[in-house]
């Protein structure tokens, strides 16, 4: 049988009268209509489901106000930004390593040499991306390339790497011939390739989320399981999360992992914490446990 949808659009104050018949406090009608009118009432009421009845009833738990729903928004926004901060570390690390060690075997243009890959498919589409890029080119450093060296048919690794997405540079990696090469970029992330190719694409899809927008605080990312190592073979997997936990605490834990191999410093899980404890966040929601501000993978290194 099939099935249409037949809601039909509704104005700001018929929304506004929808949340208050639920339960939902507001004192301000028209700082609600702003936000509503200014962000969309599709968005926001992805922030609403952990405040409501667990009865399908969409009654909000007594007391929960609309300022409750725009702090979790914000809560949000901000979780993204940090999270997105330190993907892009990781994104250009990755992008260098390759760089490094296969050019420096293989010469500048390895990436167009087929015989390295294990997936030929991929690596024939990545290709095809790159000599697009390049014959249409729309970076400043792609033109001035073209005018210097116009006999060449393809620009050289470091510039061909940057024409390529995250997820385009996870699946290159993953796409060559396990090597010495390959085995030496994961043991300078302290994990094994095929960990290292799961988490790469994994947390690819986390930031299509952030750069998307979306929520992320407590989505439950389980469309590709990140792989995690033996924890006979590797120490530090005693106190990694299970496969099973997709949701925020699993990205927090495997992007620690990825950052303290090449960044030891970096401020990645404190800021998380520190975001935790402004907004009073549930983190058990995110996957976190109980006790995560001693039990946190990151407080056991």
């Amino acid at each position: 049988m099939n099935h249409y949808y037949r809601k039909q659009p509704q104005s700001s104050a018929a929304l506004i009268a929808l949340l208050k018949s639920r339960n939902l406090v507001i004192e301000d009608e028209g700082r609600a209509t702003r936000y509503l009118e200014s962000i969309g009432y599709y968005r926001l009421s992805g922030y609403m489901y952990h405040m409501q009845a667990a009865d399908k009833s969409h009654r909000f738990v007594e007391g929960t106000s609309f300022d409750d729903v725009v702090t979790m928004y914000k809560f949000d926004k901000r979780l993204r930004a940090i999270v997105m901060e330190y993907l892009e570390r990781i994104e250009v690390a990755l992008r260098a390593k390759l760089t490094n060690y296969y050019s420096s075997a293989h010469g500048f243009f390895w990436y167009a040499d087929a015989s390295l890959f294990a997936d030929k498919r991929i690596a024939e589409s990545i290709l095809k991306g790159i000599k697009a890029a390049f014959d249409s080119p729309k970076d400043q450093f792609l033109r001035a390339y073209k005018r210097n060296y116009s006999a060449e048919p393809l620009p050289p690794s470091q510039m061909a790497l940057e024409t390529l997405s995250m997820g385009e540079l996870a699946l290159l990696y993953k796409a060559l011939a396990t090597d010495d090469f390959k085995r030496q970029i994961a043991e300078e992330f302290r994990v094994a390739v095929a960990t290292l190719e799961t988490w790469v694409i994994w947390l690819t899809n986390v930031r299509n989320v952030c750069a998307h927008h979306s929520r992320l605080w407590n989505r439950n990312m389980s469309a590709l399981r990140p792989h995690m190592p033996s924890r006979k073979k590797y120490a530090f997997a005693v106190q990694m999360p299970e496969e099973s936990n997709t949701n925020m605490y699993g990205v927090v834990a495997l992007m620690h992992r990825l950052l303290k191999s090449f960044n030891p410093d970096n401020s990645f899980a404190k800021k998380v914490e520190e975001l935790l404890r402004e907004y009073k966040v549930d983190a058990t929601l995110m996957g976190f446990p109980e006790d995560w501000e001693r039990a946190a993978v990151w407080h056991h290194e």
